[in-house]
């Protein structure tokens, strides 16, 4: 079992021999506590006394033999492409109505997690616009206009 109290401090600059993954979901990167195990089966528990947002490929634990990084897992996500920063607003205001972060994936897109209502109700009012796809919604591309800790 592997036990983390806190994150290392240390850049890895010598790759060790096993590299394994603790999975998390997009609402997952702000838990200070997690218990579950990495891809290749090792219990891991973490248990952080201070509040941090997990990035994707951060290295949470590491020694000689291993190291253990946060993979953040691809999820279905509801996707507006415009050009039009009218509509853009138009879109935040009526995902912000529902509490959901909103995550900025390219210049011209924006994303947020699959609801089958909000996706219904979008796609009725932006059309061809909107479209379903599977992302890593990662925390450092959500749009924070308020400072919220994401």
């Amino acid at each position: 079992m592997i036990f983390i109290k806190e994150l290392p401090n240390v850049q890895v600059d010598k790759k060790p021999s096993i590299q394994d993954f603790l999975e998390l979901e997009w609402y997952e990167v702000n838990k200070t506590l997690i218990k579950r195990s990495s891809k290749l089966g090792e219990k891991v528990h973490v248990q952080l006394m201070e509040k941090i947002t997990y990035q994707d490929a951060q290295v949470i634990y590491v020694d000689e033999k291993r190291s253990l990084q946060i993979e953040i897992k691809p999820c279905l996500s509801i996707v507006l492409e415009s050009q039009d920063l009218t509509t853009i607003g138009r879109f935040c205001f009526d995902v912000g109505n529902r509490h959901l972060p909103i995550f900025q994936i390219k210049h011209n897109q924006i994303a947020v997690s699959y609801d089958a209502r909000l996706f219904q109700a979008l796609k009725e009012k932006y059309k061809d616009q909107v479209r379903l796809e599977e992302l890593k919604l990662l925390p450092n591309q959500a749009l924070k206009p308020f400072g919220n800790f994401m």
